[in-house]
């Protein structure tokens, strides 16, 4: 972040009143932002907050933020970035983090605080809130430039588990973007994401190279983002397949376009299904929008446009310009194009390691490359087809099954808005798929209805799948849990899964 932190230093000098970031209750302009995070910085020191000290940081998007997040690098402290999305946060959670990674100061907000009801006797903690600290009389004093190495730690979403803490160089988000001049106008981009994951903090930074300006919701609805986007007059916003999907919706709802000023879209995390691109393709026409594949390891992997999508069914796209990638099997060795395997990543911007998990971390990085524990292929052109989880294959006897061939047919099945695809033990094949489908009209689950939607559906899967891949059982669910990341939480579905049964098995 030595770039980043550079360029707001400079826009502070050169354009001070050029805005840098916004929310619905405050902005900063570039000179703002930089001097506020020197105070933040300068009053971690004063409290003895030193470089190498470890902090956590448990904040929403708010203005708040970003000039936090800039002041740990200029402080040289080592963050720990808690995602907000990830369901309440417990105190014992954070004592515990705390004593593994002995950080002594909890920033977040006054309300997340008085939740948490830390008593003075067990927090080990100091707890700045960002609605209380006073910085207007806080000095600046001279700030020891930050040493080149210096790491953060963001999590994962464990959809393979317990979250796993990521260390990261600070260096990983300086992508070298040229700046804006300095009579351009900026542009507003809207981040619906929690600043806390890797792909927010990676646009934020890119963003703040450029002399772009910041735009976050405190509010995660789609009223509060169509509001900031015409209020602000916001081009470029960047989202996850599930707040995409709640936006359409809103659009659809309401009868609704997009204010005239947006003219790109970038949906990141899980890459987008065939029948969201369908709905996206029809209710933005005319609107750039792209679809990018990465993890919290390594970053961005690949990208495809919406007008690649026809040529390209099904891809998430080819890598982009500093990432390499191959296909291995399960002897390590490289496949050719069209052969499923493991996706292994080879980049720059790669985690160095696993924090205080050794184990996981000589698992994953094997030499240049990181394992991803995703599976796909790659066409003759280089383009990546993703096909699940390496954990999430279902083996029924002999054959291989992937979630991701089977849930992309259960989407194009009239009326689903959502299919999860996971395996059950079975006595006589060992493992057998078992389908859990969101409709998009409730009110089709009748008893009756149901009963008739599940026909058509095992129909329209019996036209397009081989009979072994053929879901063994398939259950309607009002809704499907996401973990922190936006991705189905396949643990979560499992666990409703062994309850359903034992409760058929009871009645």
């Amino acid at each position: 972040m030595y770039e980043v932190s550079n360029s707001i230093a400079r826009w502070a000098s050169r354009s001070p009143e050029r805005p840098a970031v916004i929310d619905e209750l405050a902005a900063l302009s570039y000179a703002e932002l930089h001097e506020r995070a020197n105070r933040w910085a300068g009053a971690l020191h004063e409290a003895g907050f030193h470089s190498g000290a470890g902090i956590i940081v448990l904040l929403p998007n708010r203005v708040e933020c970003i000039e936090v997040m800039v002041a740990l690098f200029r402080a040289d402290v080592v963050p720990f970035f808690l995602n907000t999305n990830v369901a309440k946060h417990k105190a014992e959670d954070l004592l515990g983090l705390a004593a593994a990674t002995e950080a002594r100061l909890l920033i977040t907000t006054r309300d997340v605080a008085d939740e948490m009801a830390f008593s003075q006797a067990e927090a080990p903690f100091q707890i700045w809130t960002v609605d209380d600290l006073d910085l207007s009389r806080q000095a600046i004093g001279e700030i020891p430039p930050p040493r080149h190495g210096t790491d953060m730690v963001l999590f994962t979403s464990g959809s393979t588990g317990s979250p796993k803490g990521i260390i990261l160089s600070k260096s990983a988000f300086d992508l070298g973007l040229q700046p804006n001049g300095e009579f351009v106008e900026p542009k507003q981009h809207l981040l619906v994401k929690p600043l806390a994951s890797r792909g927010s903090i990676s646009t934020a930074c890119n963003i703040l190279q450029e002399g772009n300006t910041v735009v976050l919701s405190r509010v995660a609805t789609p009223d509060a983002w169509m509001k900031l986007m015409e209020n602000h007059h916001i081009s470029f916003v960047k989202l996850g397949p599930s707040e995409l999907i709640g936006w359409l919706e809103h659009l659809e709802r309401n009868g609704r376009g997009l204010p005239s000023s947006v003219r790109h879209i970038m949906s990141n995390g899980e890459p987008l299904t065939q029948a969201l691109k369908a709905r996206i393709g029809k209710l933005l026409p005319h609107i750039r929008v792209t679809d990018l594949y990465g993890t919290s390891e390594v970053g961005a992997i690949t990208m495809i446009e919406q007008k690649e999508w026809a040529l390209k069914d099904g891809s998430c796209g080819r890598p982009i310009f500093f990432v390499s990638l191959k296909i291995v099997g399960e002897q390590n060795e490289e496949l050719p194009p069209g052969e499923i395997g493991e996706i292994w990543v080879k980049t720059r911007y790669r985690m160095k390691e696993y924090y205080q998990n050794a184990g996981a971390t000589n698992e994953t990085i094997q030499g240049d490359y990181v394992k991803t524990g995703d599976l796909g292929f790659l066409d003759k052109q280089g383009y990546l087809y993703l096909r699940g989880r390496k954990q999430d294959v279902i083996r029924r006897g002999e054959h291989r099954i992937f979630p991701a061939e089977v849930e992309d047919v259960l989407r194009e099945a009239n009326g689903v808005e959502a299919a999860v695809v996971i395996g059950r033990n079975s006595p006589e094949h060992g493992q057998e798929p078992v389908a859990y489908i969101l409709m998009r009209d409730s009110k089709l689950l009748s008893t009756e209805g149901e009963a008739v939607l599940r026909n058509d559906i095992l129909a329209h899967c019996e036209e397009r799948l081989a009979s072994y891949q053929i879901p063994a059982e398939m259950w309607f669910v009002q809704e499907i849990p996401l973990n922190a990341a936006g991705k189905a939480d396949r643990l979560a579905l499992a666990q409703a899964a062994a309850a359903l049964q034992q409760k058929a098995e009871q009645s």
